[in-house]
């Protein structure tokens, strides 16, 4: 399965995440997560508020980047650091689709993901450091100069 396919959820019985493709029901609603293996084909139910789609990348330690992830970028030439949630869409008004980095702490840095992880400048760095879901207290940052 390609990574751009793949999914995330949490499970409702145990809270551990399954990674396969959504399921959903008569009305619509994602319910379930499918993930299939060389013998069988699992169906686990899942938050739905917690379903998040890879988006096909990987960041400098080849961690699959996933939506909702928290990253940690670092520019050492401009000696910029920051942090930021990975969102699909127009979070940022600079674009109408795709992937965007949403700030989590204040860095006058480009918010797109591409140059973050796609470029090969060796100065550029970006690690996956957690989610909105499990690391709540990554979200606190210094918009307001705290």
């Amino acid at each position: 399965m390609e990574n751009r396919y793949l999914f995330r959820g949490k499970r409702i019985d145990n809270n551990e995440w399954e990674y396969g493709l959504p399921s959903y029901d008569e009305d619509g609603e994602i319910e379930e997560i499918e993930v299939w293996s060389e013998d069988d084909i699992n169906f686990y139910s899942v938050d739905p508020s917690t379903i998040c789609q890879c988006t096909g990348l990987k960041d400098d330690d080849g961690t699959l980047i996933f939506e909702n992830d928290v990253l940690s970028l670092k520019d050492e030439i401009s000696k910029c650091e920051w942090k930021a949630v990975v969102k699909f869409g127009n979070p940022n008004s600079e674009y109408t689709w795709g992937w965007q980095l949403v700030p989590i702490t204040e860095c006058d840095a480009n918010k797109d993901i591409l140059m973050w992880v796609e470029t090969e400048m060796g100065y550029m760095y970006c690690e996956v450091i957690g989610n909105i879901f499990d690391n709540p207290e990554l979200l606190e940052g210094s918009h307001d100069g705290e």
